[in-house]
């Protein structure tokens, strides 16, 4: 089968898409490098206001490990929280993805979770 074009995960093969998960090809997929972690910053509005919640974003990666670009794909439900979860990843290395033995660029799903303390008086 010929295909023309590689699209988010699948290809376009003689007019046919077929849509596999990286799964299928992937001998691995990204991972945030946790040897030299940055931390994850609590918008002070966010904070104050007593918003919470886990933002799931979906982070494009070089095959030298740099993020290109993040997606959400759940919010949290506070646009402050999202926005802040966005850019902190941007800021992470991460181990790339191994696709046939060589580096490759690849999507990896990153959660960051926003909980205050419970005596945080919310």
């Amino acid at each position: 089968m010929i295909c023309r074009q590689w699209v988010a995960g699948g290809a376009v093969c003689l007019g046919l898409m077929l849509i596999f998960t990286n799964a299928a090809f992937a001998d691995s997929t990204p991972k945030v490098d946790t040897s030299t972690p940055t931390p994850v910053v609590y918008p002070r509005g966010a904070q104050s206001s007593g918003e919470q919640g886990t933002v799931v974003l979906s982070v494009y990666v070089s095959s030298r490990g740099k993020p290109i670009l993040a997606n959400v794909a759940r919010t949290s439900g506070f646009p402050d929280l999202d926005n802040a979860a966005v850019e902190t990843v941007m800021n992470w290395h991460y181990v790339p993805a191994v696709h046939g033995g060589d580096t490759a660029s690849d999507w990896a799903t990153v959660q960051v979770v926003y909980k205050l303390p419970e005596n945080s008086g919310k």
